[in-house]
């Protein structure tokens, strides 16, 4: 989605759109996010642009075991 392909149909109809469509918050507080949307297929992504934040949530994973790391399964 980020390079303008959507990865389920493979359109280029992708349009994206910092702090979208709702707030999201790690720790009580807002964090800069960027949404992008497929027109086509209605396929969506949200990642996360604060760095500071993204650093955050390995060490709430083991603190707190909020969020847990995802694995390859086959």
């Amino acid at each position: 989605m980020k390079h303008g392909t959507c990865p389920k149909c493979n359109t280029t109809n992708v349009y994206f759109k910092e702090y979208a469509l709702d707030k999201v918050t790690l720790d009580g507080k807002g964090v800069k996010y960027v949404n992008y949307v497929c027109t086509d297929c209605g396929y969506f992504e949200t990642y996360i642009t604060d760095e500071d934040a993204l650093g955050k949530i390995p060490v709430r994973a083991e603190k707190l075991g909020d969020w847990k790391k995802s694995t390859i399964t086959t």
